[in-house]
């Protein structure tokens, strides 16, 4: 966490991912500051490119807390992952269970 990030004390499960499809990224809104996951979509397939968090918050929470609604949101609508964030690939080699949602030949 940032030196200067204030603490989360609210459950991020309950956050709304919000797909701002337009800009082409998904956003949590914390607080009055907005975490974000760009991406690109073609076909079936979604494309994770770059993730930023504001330094007021909490960086590592929100940081997992967004690829995770990111990658439910690519499970329920049906896409297939290409990580190019290295967050993103950070994650799902921790995270293995994830890594079914990967385009087949992807290496993280």
């Amino acid at each position: 966490m940032a030196a200067n990030a204030t603490p989360l004390t609210m459950d991020l499960s309950t956050l709304a991912l919000i797909d701002e499809e337009e800009s082409r990224q998904f956003v949590l809104v914390v607080d009055g500051h907005r975490a974000r996951m760009e991406y690109d979509r073609s076909g079936d397939r979604i494309f994770l490119t770059n993730l930023q968090v504001p330094p007021a918050l909490d960086e590592a929470l929100l940081s997992a807390a967004l690829t995770e609604k990111s990658l439910v949101w690519a499970d329920e609508n049906r896409m297939k992952v290409v990580p190019y964030c290295p967050y993103v690939k950070s994650y799902l080699r921790k995270h293995t269970a994830w890594q079914r949602l990967l385009v087949k030949g992807v290496e993280i």
